[in-house]
């Protein structure tokens, strides 16, 4: 069977739209991860493909963060992604810190068209950085015919958001772990297919969140809308196991994650 076949995604672009247009504010007054210190940005560096003539694009960009932190070591950088708050964000952050070598733009990437935007191959870098922009075979190979040199591609994999999934369980909802293995397993397979030969290393994490109740309330509302529709009583349910949880109006998240990181010249 074709890879493309069984490799697919069932992208809500409205809920994920709405869902990061709320976090926005949040990641916008992120401090810029530390190329001298960042795993990612370190890998890339590395890789020796960074210079002050590479055009470099980043997808699912969000903030523009790593777009940003990447500025004094390309020629030009273009972040794309489907919030219209996180472009706005990452634009005016641009302009905050004189930067005229990057750029933002507000697209779906799972209805991009490359050809048509005259991006396939015109781009040295091309970067997915946890982000569900990629997370299925016809975004993955978008994201491919884009890179002129090299790509590098960031999955969090075998995640489990102690609060998010306890939350989600009290509605009938359980996680589905295998499904992001699986793209870590169909990424290998879609590039050994192609003949590429990619690099592959991984490490486990545990990221701390702590948001106030109403935000995390939206957040955990839009993540079980990603899976199904919900009732205002199974709305109630969420809110107020989440209330449960709070202090001083504020709640805790502890998410562990094993992150991959795969890198591949295309030529």
């Amino acid at each position: 069977m074709e890879l493309r076949e069984f490799w697919k995604s069932d992208f809500r672009a409205d809920v994920h739209r709405k869902m990061w247009d709320d976090a926005a504010e949040d990641y916008v007054q992120r401090p810029l991860p530390d190329p001298q210190r960042d795993e990612f940005l370190q890998r890339m560096l590395r890789r020796g493909c960074l210079n002050k003539d590479a055009r470099v694009l980043d997808i699912g960009c969000g903030a523009g963060a790593y777009t940003l932190a990447l500025a004094p070591y390309i020629g030009q950088g273009l972040g794309c992604d489907l919030s219209e708050k996180m472009i706005r964000g990452a634009s005016e952050r641009a302009a905050s810190m004189g930067l005229d070598n990057v750029s933002f733009t507000c697209l779906d990437w799972h209805r991009a068209d490359p050809a048509r935007l005259g991006w396939e191959g015109a781009f040295d870098v091309v970067f997915a950085h946890h982000t569900p922009a990629v997370s299925d075979y016809d975004t993955f190979d978008k994201m491919v015919r884009c890179a002129g040199k090299t790509c590098f591609f960031q999955v969090n994999t075998r995640r489990w958001d102690a609060v998010l999934n306890a939350a989600l369980e009290r509605i009938g909802i359980y996680p589905a772990p295998q499904e992001r293995d699986n793209t870590v397993a169909w990424a290998f397979a879609y590039l050994w297919q192609h003949g590429l030969e990619p690099n592959i290393a991984y490490h486990k994490e545990t990221w701390i969140a702590e948001k106030p109740l109403e935000k995390q309330f939206r957040w955990v509302l839009q993540r079980a809308k990603l899976r199904r529709e919900i009732t205002p009583e199974e709305a109630d349910i969420l809110m107020r196991y989440l209330a449960g949880l709070a202090e001083n109006g504020t709640v805790r998240e502890t998410i562990t994650t094993t992150v991959v990181t795969m890198d591949w010249d295309s030529q």
